[in-house]
C-alpha cells in the first residue's frame, strides 16, 4: 500500500519518532495491514478511514502487533489529513475511544485521556533488566512507570530486552526531573510489542504528565525523550485529559510499502 511518512516531535536536535500514514477507503483485512506495517517497518504505521466530515476511523500496527493507542501515529496522520487543508480539528475514532487533533500554527496537538498510576514495589527482575535502581516505581494499565536519579541514568540505560519482555508489561517507562529547561526526561521501551525502544512515545506521556505535574505542582511542562532520534514535547494537564504538542514534519512524495524503511525501530 502506498503510505506518507512523517517524522513526529523532529526538531534541529531530535530527529522525532517516525511513523507511517495509510489512508484508505475502508479497513483491509487485519493480517494484510499487520502484513503492510511489517513491510514498512516504522515503529507504527496507522491505517485511517474517512468517517465523516473532519473524523476519521484509525487503527494502528507495529511491524508485530496490533495496539490499541498510538499517539504519535495519530499525529502523524493529522499532518497529513490536514495539510492543504483549510480544515484546523480533527476527531479520530478508534476501538479504545476518541482522540482529537489541532493545527496549532506550526505544532499539532493531540488529546488523549489521562492514565492514572499506582505506586508499587518493582517487581522481581525489573530492575535487573533495566540494569538501573529506582527511586520510586508505578504502574498504570499495562505499562510500568520506573523514576531514577538523573537524565543521565536514563540517557546510559542498555537494557536486557529479553529478559523485559518476560516482564508482565506492555511497556517499561524510564524517566527523571530534567533540568535545563526540561521538566523531565524519559525513555520507553516495549520489547513484547517488537519495539525495543520506542523513539518518541506520546501514550507514556498520558502518565508521565500527571506523574510530573503533582511533583513540580504544574500543569503546563516540557518533556524531551532521551531515545537514539530523540523528541521535544509541549504538555498540558487537563485533569481527566492531557494535551501532548509536538512538530510534525511530512516527507517529500508518497511511498511504497514494498520498500521496507526499517528505520527508527530497534526490534
Amino acid at each position: 500500500m502506498r503510505h506518507h511518512i512523517v517524522d513526529t516531535f523532529a526538531d534541529a536536535q531530535c530527529a522525532g519518532n517516525p511513523a507511517a500514514v495509510v489512508q484508505v477507503p475502508e479497513f483491509p483485512a487485519g493480517t494484510e495491514m499487520q502484513a503492510t506495517a511489517h513491510r514498512i517497518g516504522l515503529p507504527t504505521t496507522a491505517f485511517v478511514v474517512p468517517n465523516r466530515a473532519a473524523e476519521y476511523r484509525v487503527r494502528w500496527f507495529t511491524p508485530y502487533k496490533e495496539i490499541n493507542l498510538c499517539g504519535h501515529a495519530t499525529i502523524a496522520s493529522a499532518r497529513v489529513l490536514l495539510t492543504g487543508s483549510d480544515v484546523t480539528r480533527l476527531t479520530f475514532v478508534s476501538a479504545n475511544g476518541v482522540l482529537h487533533a489541532e493545527r496549532l500554527d506550526d505544532l499539532i496537538a493531540i488529546d488523549l485521556p489521562t492514565s492514572s498510576l499506582t505506586e508499587c514495589a518493582p517487581p522481581p527482575g525489573l530492575l535487573d533488566a533495566l540494569g538501573t535502581d529506582a527511586v520510586t516505581c508505578a504502574v498504570s494499565g499495562d505499562d510500568v512507570l520506573i523514576e531514577v536519579e538523573s537524565p543521565t541514568t536514563v540517557g546510559s540505560l542498555r537494557p536486557d530486552f529479553a529478559a523485559l519482555a518476560a516482564q508482565p508489561f506492555r511497556g517499561h517507562i524510564v524517566t527523571a526531573r530534567g533540568g535545563d529547561g526540561v521538566d523531565f526526561v524519559s525513555r520507553t521501551f516495549f520489547p513484547a510489542l517488537g519495539v525495543n525502544e520506542d523513539q518518541v512515545c506520546v501514550t507514556a506521556h498520558c502518565k508521565l504528565i500527571p506523574y510530573w505535574g503533582r511533583r513540580l505542582g504544574r500543569d503546563r511542562l516540557t518533556a524531551v525523550q532521551l531515545s537514539e532520534r530523540g523528541g521535544r514535547l509541549e504538555l498540558r494537564d487537563a485533569g481527566d485529559r492531557v494535551q501532548v504538542l509536538g512538530t510534525a514534519v511530512l516527507r517529500d512524495g508518497v511511498h511504497d510499502d514494498r520498500a521496507p524503511q526499517l528505520e527508527g525501530l530497534t526490534g
